[in-house]
């Protein structure tokens, strides 16, 4: 979620209204490296023949996630999805799969 701030600049009497973007918890990129971009790609769009020979979902595209609410997100990640997406409840934090689920989401805000 984007928020505006303003930023005063005292000795220069200016005002700027900057956008700036909700902080992702840290390391988030790294554990989604760690344990999603090999089959969803760094940036979230797998490759060509992982999303058609393995369904892999493009989370760069909007309408990809729009009706999965993060529930369902979360349980897929905690309990895998088909043959290939694997369980990760024995191997992350609750916390760690939510701050999953929360950096899936931003890539289809870019």
């Amino acid at each position: 979620m984007a928020m505006k701030v303003l930023l005063l600049t005292a000795a220069l009497g200016l005002a700027t209204a900057v956008t700036l973007s909700a902080q992702q918890p840290a390391g988030a990129a790294s554990l989604f490296a760690k344990t999603c971009a090999s089959c969803h790609g760094a940036a979230g769009t797998p490759t060509a023949s992982m999303k058609t020979s393995m369904g892999v979902p493009d989370f760069a595209v909007a309408a990809t996630l729009a009706s999965v609410p993060d529930s369902a997100l979360r349980a897929i990640v905690m309990n895998g999805k088909g043959r290939m997406m694997p369980a990760y409840k024995s191997r992350l934090t609750p916390e760690q799969i939510a701050t999953l689920v929360s950096y899936i989401r931003t890539f289809s805000k870019h």
